[in-house]
């Protein structure tokens, strides 16, 4: 395996990896914060709060309106807001960008907001809401469990934390693992003639990337960090290049059973959803 293309997955629950983690967690937080391609790009998906066949948000703004304090975590620009502003006095969001997080306050008045200042702990009190939800965003933290403490700490008794994002290490793939020089697929490669990139290209995508799923998927919980996210290796952007976290939507499951919550039952259609998309989607309440 060519070095630059190596893969190196870390347990981040692993104290022997804590330096590499401070190091990506670091870098991490200075891209979330100077980079504007990335806000622009994400912001590019608001229309699915208003697509009635997208699920997943459907079900969270069913959530939403009838919680009276809510968190999201990682909330860009709010463009729940934008189509829902009914939720705006009860909303609260946090970024890392200081930009966004300003022109948000002054575009939703009602609304509250904070710039994350450390990832690993966020500004507000114990049982403070009623709903925190996060959307593709769990899979860009360095620390996953951490990011899942806090949820916890700060939802009242009887509130519920919903988990959206792509469900990695339970179908074998993962954006961020480079395999060749900038972002091009191996179909891409191959048309333009570069035959050796675009096997490699097969070679990862086929057999190395799943392979590694599957061993660390007999090993949960790990909550295993792609330490060489492909965003730093390229200017060009495609989502999820930057996701880090190898997400596992059992690997959530058992942690937070660990932690006296229920995974509540999704409807079927929106599991078929879910499957279809090779998505994680959970919706926790704690156990009585």
């Amino acid at each position: 395996m060519i070095e630059k293309y190596k893969i190196e997955w870390i347990s981040s629950i692993d104290s022997k990896n804590n330096q590499k983690l401070a190091q990506l967690s670091e870098k991490m937080s200075a891209y979330y914060t100077t980079n504007t391609v990335y806000y622009s790009d994400i912001s590019d998906s608001e229309f699915l709060w208003t697509d009635s066949s997208y699920l997943t948000h459907r079900k969270i703004l069913e959530r939403a309106r009838v919680s009276e304090t809510i968190l999201e975590i990682g909330c860009g620009e709010s463009p729940i807001l934008k189509f829902n502003p009914e939720l705006m006095s009860k909303y609260s969001g946090i970024d890392f960008s200081p930009n966004i997080i300003a022109n948000n306050q002054k575009r939703f008045k009602e609304a509250t907001f904070k710039t994350i200042e450390n990832p690993t702990e966020y500004n507000y009190p114990d049982g403070h809401f009623d709903l925190i939800f996060s959307v593709f965003v769990l899979e860009h933290t360095v620390y996953p469990k951490k990011f899942l403490d806090e949820c916890i700490r700060m939802l009242k008794p009887g509130g519920e934390i919903i988990v959206l994002a792509p469900s990695y290490l339970d179908n074998g793939f993962l954006p961020s693992q480079q395999f060749a020089e900038g972002l091009k697929s191996g179909r891409e490669l191959l048309k333009k003639g570069r035959l050796i990139s675009a096997l490699r290209a097969a070679l990862y995508n086929k057999l190395l990337i799943p392979r590694m799923c599957k061993k660390l998927a007999n090993k949960i919980p790990g909550f295993y960090i792609n330490i060489n996210p492909l965003c730093f290796k390229t200017q060009e952007f495609k989502p999820d290049v930057d996701a880090v976290y190898v997400v596992s939507a059992k690997e959530i499951e058992m942690y937070m059973a660990e932690n006296k919550f229920i995974q509540v039952d999704n409807e079927v259609d929106l599991n078929e959803f879910i499957r279809d998309r090779k998505l994680c989607f959970q919706i926790f309440k704690e156990i009585k």
